[in-house]
């Protein structure tokens, strides 16, 4: 494809094993992910497929035999660029790879097959082409102070610190302890690198249930900017009553427990427009282990302040007298 073409592309469709993805380009320059809900797109994926498009060179024409076109597998894959008024720029059919090597290819509806050295691999999985980020330009050292609500406390315990290298405080700060720096180092990096792994409608009823005990959690930087998390998880169901087991007989095994997925909502005031458009219909999904990996306590946000070592004792100084040693002169006895 020539890379004027890909330049002038504002949505691309990609059809492969019964699926299909469409990806546009808003006016702002953003790729998004079409569908319900509207996503952001993966732009380094889609830099690679447009690399991948304009560096092949066609080696040969195979055929303009139909009954051959057709042990190709020209219909398997299809790749479509099309412009803002929705004229197609390039159709392009994928068929398996040749024996020597390279990739047979149509172009739109030519009767004709060609070969081409071509590293393209055409994914319609939408879930592979979405920007899973949920939280971006921010990062650990732009933390100023960190609110986080605890199930054992009225009101949430907030630390902060002056500067990225100035040490953590906190007015809730226990006598004779101090904030525990390696919690809120492991905190700000799971939030500030969070992702999602997949979304629901917000009225799906594990979502609903999720709702029920929010972790909350708000990040305020140097510059102002706030970003409130709650981390949504439905409650552990009481244990099922003990089946009855005759004597002699083996119990059944528990059966696996239900799974409680965990999802976000992010409130920002830095708002990223898609993801906010988003968050109105659905909810974020998150691995588990960013609520798992939370203090459970208040207590679990300080540590005893180190003991200063005892200072040594002044080191004594001896003074050794000389030993003189007086030997008998020996007489010798003929």
């Amino acid at each position: 494809a020539e890379p004027d073409l890909v330049a002038q592309a504002t949505r691309v469709r990609i059809e492969s094993a019964g699926k299909t993805v469409e990806l546009a380009r808003a006016a702002d320059g953003r790729w998004t992910l079409a569908g319900t809900p509207v996503l952001p797109a993966d732009v380094s994926r889609l830099n690679r497929l447009a690399t991948d498009l304009v560096t092949p060179k066609i080696e040969r024409h195979v055929t303009s035999n139909a009954a051959r076109i057709a042990t190709l597998d020209l219909d398997s894959s299809a790749l479509t660029l099309l412009d803002s008024a929705g004229k197609t720029l390039l159709a392009l059919d994928l068929g398996k790879t040749a024996d020597g090597g390279g990739r047979f290819l149509r172009y739109g509806d030519e009767a004709k097959a060609y070969l081409a050295r071509l590293n393209l691999s055409l994914d319609a999985d939408p879930a592979s082409w979405r920007d899973t980020t949920l939280v971006s330009g921010l990062k650990a050292e732009d933390i100023a102070s960190v609110s986080i609500g605890f199930p054992d406390t009225p009101a949430p315990v907030v630390v902060s610190r002056t500067a990225a290298d100035a040490p953590w405080t906190s007015p809730a700060t226990p006598a004779g302890s101090q904030v525990k720096t390696s919690v809120l180092t492991s905190q700000l990096g799971n939030l500030s690198a969070l992702r999602f792994t997949e979304v629901k409608p917000n009225l799906d009823p594990e979502v609903v249930a999720a709702r029920i005990f929010p972790r909350e959690i708000t990040l305020t930087t140097f510059a102002g900017r706030t970003m409130k998390f709650a981390l949504n998880r439905a409650p552990e169901p009481p244990a099922p009553p003990a089946p009855e087991v005759k004597e002699g007989e083996t119990p059944p095994p528990t059966p696996p427990a239900a799974p409680r997925p965990v999802y976000v909502e992010i409130t920002d005031s830095q708002t990223d427009a898609v993801l906010s458009e988003a968050g109105k219909t659905h909810a974020f999904e998150i691995g588990e282990w960013i609520l798992t990996a939370l203090p459970a306590k208040a207590a679990d946000l300080f540590e005893p302040v180190p003991t200063p070592p005892a200072a040594s004792a002044e080191p004594v100084s001896a003074t050794t007298e000389p030993i003189s040693v007086t030997t008998e002169p020996m007489t010798a006895t003929p």
